[in-house]
């Protein structure tokens, strides 16, 4: 049985001990570590890119949305002017109606008249008669005129009055089409940013902690023994409970 010398053993060692480190070193400078090293940039990158686009999404979405509040506050402002419109035009409404009426009133009173003193005619001036009659004739032609053009403008302002309603009626549906949708793109909006930011700020912490962690590991990995045991020792002195001792006397 062959007996291998003191000498040959720690030479087969250092031996075993160089090829074990430059295959170490060689993988520290391998290709595989540098593509690697490559493709973590290249992810730090598209991240970057990522958080950019999502923000410039969320901005945009923003801007349309303000976009759609002035919309809705013009078609707000169309409504509201188209009901000062359609009070005004019911007032005037109500207006001539309680002028027509009155006006009917006073037509019926000189009909009246007209019978009673063509009852009453015998027993008249026949001046004073066709002096009378003429006046209330005239007063009849009068107020009938004026009851014929009111009743014109009656039926204008009630024409008016229709179609303003009718177009308030589309504008006021328009509204509260655009009024409903302008809320759910507003909540859409609000919920997108809420996550966007909420993401980017994970993405951010979970970067911090990853290159803590990796600096730590390699900085673990370079250190001598005696290093390491310190840094051992000095976090469990720092893990121990602060003890402070004040005005303690001590019997002896």
């Amino acid at each position: 049985m062959a007996l291998f010398s003191k000498e040959q053993i720690d030479n087969s060692e250092n031996i075993i001990s160089e090829n074990k480190t430059n295959s170490i070193i060689y993988q520290i400078n391998s290709s595989d570590v540098k593509t690697s090293t490559e493709k973590m940039k290249k992810d730090i990158d598209e991240i970057t890119r990522a958080m950019e686009k999502a923000r410039n999404i969320t901005y945009e979405k923003k801007i349309a949305v303000n976009e759609i509040k002035i919309n809705l506050s013009r078609k707000k402002g169309e409504m509201e002017k188209l009901q000062d419109k359609l009070e005004n035009v019911r007032k005037h409404v109500g207006s001539d109606v309680e002028k027509l009426s009155d006006l009917e009133i006073e037509i019926n009173k000189i009909k009246t008249a007209l019978e009673k003193i063509k009852e009453a005619g015998q027993n008249l001036d026949p001046k004073y008669l066709e002096q009378s009659q003429n006046d209330l004739i005239n007063g009849l032609v009068k107020v009938t005129s004026e009851a014929e053009k009111t009743q014109s403008d009656l039926n204008a302002i009630k024409k008016i009055e229709e179609i303003t309603s009718k177009k308030l009626q589309s504008i006021q549906m328009d509204f509260n089409k655009l009024e409903t949708y302008t809320i759910d793109r507003i909540n859409e909006t609000e919920m997108m940013i809420t996550n966007v930011s909420t993401t980017i700020e994970h993405v951010i912490k979970s970067y911090n902690e990853i290159t803590t962690v990796a600096k730590e590991l390699l900085k673990s990995a370079v250190a001598t023994k005696i290093e390491l045991k310190e840094k051992n020792n000095h976090k469990m002195e720092q893990n121990q409970p602060h003890q402070e001792f004040k005005n303690v006397k001590i019997a002896i």
